[in-house]
């Protein structure tokens, strides 16, 4: 089974997670060689702290979760993050910011990223129709970002679909993150067969367990 830990990421998103909650679902990722675990913005200093020692990137989201800031808005928390210790960073952005200006957006936030992991953009396709999500394709197709991740606590059934998709317009070395509430064994491999590069998911206590059992 193709269920290797390093495809995966932890999505620790929840605005109601206490700081103790926090610590200790960061101290239980110690265990397991995840790639990456997501924390909003204000956590990332603290996420950093407890996985120290690990090889494991702390992820953040600028702009978050609705993406119709301005420009130097989007800049601004990118930065910080970064200075921060987050070593990937998923910018939010709305169908018409990258319609009409996505490609210009990525060329000026990428040099912030210089000396890190990785910037992508986040698109929260639960609030697309078929049409646009069509669109978006088309218009990904033709930037330069390396990056894109879909979604928050997708249902299997809204993640195999966005991959359908939006693989088609994929670029050679373009990853998609497709971000899944609560996916079982199965269902993780057959998101990977569905063209997902990285899978995030929240259920990381019950899953991760069972996955290393297969590594």
């Amino acid at each position: 089974m193709e269920l290797e830990l390093q495809k995966l990421s932890i999505m620790l998103l929840d605005p109601t997670i206490t700081d103790q909650q926090l610590t200790d679902e960061l101290l239980f990722l110690k265990d397991f060689a995840v790639r990456s675990v997501f924390v909003l913005p204000y956590n990332v200093g603290r996420a950093k702290q407890l996985l120290a020692g690990t090889k494991i990137q702390i992820g953040s989201y600028a702009d978050f979760p609705l993406g119709g800031g301005t420009l130097a808005k989007k800049a601004f928390e990118t930065g910080k993050l970064y200075r921060e210790g987050a070593s990937e960073v998923c910018v939010a952005m709305t169908p018409d910011q990258l319609t009409y200006c996505g490609q210009q957006s990525y060329q000026n936030l990428a040099p912030l990223s210089f000396g890190h992991n990785r910037l992508g953009f986040f698109i929260d396709s639960s609030q697309l129709n078929e049409q646009q999500k069509q669109q978006l394709t088309m218009d990904l197709s033709a930037m330069d970002v390396n990056h894109v991740s879909l979604g928050l606590d997708l249902t299997m059934e809204e993640a195999i679909y966005d991959m359908s998709i939006f693989r088609m317009g994929r670029k050679n070395q373009r990853t998609f993150q497709v971000n899944v509430k609560a996916p079982t064994l199965l269902e993780i491999e057959l998101l990977f067969q569905a063209g997902a590069s990285q899978i995030g998911l929240s259920n990381g206590r019950e899953i991760l367990p069972l996955i290393s059992k297969w590594d």
